[in-house]
């Protein structure tokens, strides 16, 4: 029976956590709110303080049909989409890793990337305080696995990613500076390999992180520019594509190296 309720479970929590990100990434950016204050979640048109049964995960969405109760603003479809990847991706990592410490890591990383992978889109900034908590939380969970293991390598692994994904994002940046004569990338996306690293260790996920996200950042950003929605000069946040492809590895990172060790004839 436990088999039906877990899934269910993990994925109404997801649906909860993920309407608690929309919360964080709304109001991170913003100097006017904090994430305690106001305490009630409020229409960002007219400022009326959303009702409980108002603020029920995708279903009051449905329900309102987009639009706030108290004014015709339309609520941006944002918000039931990033409710629905948390509860999807929670689901992705529940069978991925079981009910185990590797699962609640895995968690805990997931809601970080999110709202820093919009933010980023969004105002093209990393929030310290999103990178702090991530590194306080995931540290003190690699630890956790650590001494469940026995195994102080596991521990050392993460530890050193951290240090080399920060280091080889900041090498890439100098040099890509100096022969842009631009700033390449921010301390944003140095920071966030850094968290990559803690939470995924060193060798192959790194090198993996930075080769999808390096490739899928070039697609899109050609795609825009072609498309006349962006040109040369126009930012464009690598946090996403940063967040995304450390996602993928998290959950299929395994697989998708032995399928490259195979290609390339290493059994």
């Amino acid at each position: 029976m436990l088999e039906i309720w877990i899934p269910i479970f993990v994925f109404v929590f997801g649906l909860a956590i993920g309407s608690f990100l929309n919360v964080c990434i709304y109001r991170i950016p913003r100097a006017d709110v904090s994430i305690h204050s106001p305490r009630r979640s409020f229409c960002p048109a007219c400022s009326e303080p959303i009702s409980a049964y108002d603020n029920i995960p995708i279903l009051s969405y449905l329900l309102l049909r987009g639009k706030c109760r108290h004014c015709p603003a339309k609520i941006s479809v944002l918000y039931p989409l990033v409710e629905l990847a948390t509860a999807g991706l929670y689901l992705f990592l529940y069978y991925r890793f079981g009910l185990t410490l590797e699962f609640l890591l895995a968690l805990v990383f997931v809601s970080v990337l999110l709202p820093i992978s919009v933010i980023d889109a969004q105002h093209y900034i990393i929030p310290n305080v999103l990178i702090l908590t991530g590194l306080i939380l995931g540290f003190s969970l690699v630890c956790g696995i650590a001494y469940q293991r026995a195994d102080v390598w596991y521990l050392l692994i993460r530890l050193i990613g951290a240090v080399a994904g920060g280091g080889v994002l900041w090498l890439i940046a100098v040099i890509g500076s100096a022969v842009l004569r631009k700033t390449a990338m921010g301390g944003g996306d140095i920071k966030l390999m850094a968290l990559n690293g803690l939470f995924l260790g060193a060798w192959p996920e790194l090198a993996m992180v930075i080769a999808f996200s390096a490739f899928s950042g070039a697609v899109v950003g050609t795609t825009l520019i072609i498309s006349g929605i962006k040109d040369r000069q126009s930012p464009i946040p690598y946090g996403p594509f940063l967040a995304g492809a450390a996602v993928l590895v998290l959950l299929w990172g395994d697989n998708l190296w032995r399928l490259y060790l195979q290609s390339v004839g290493w059994n």
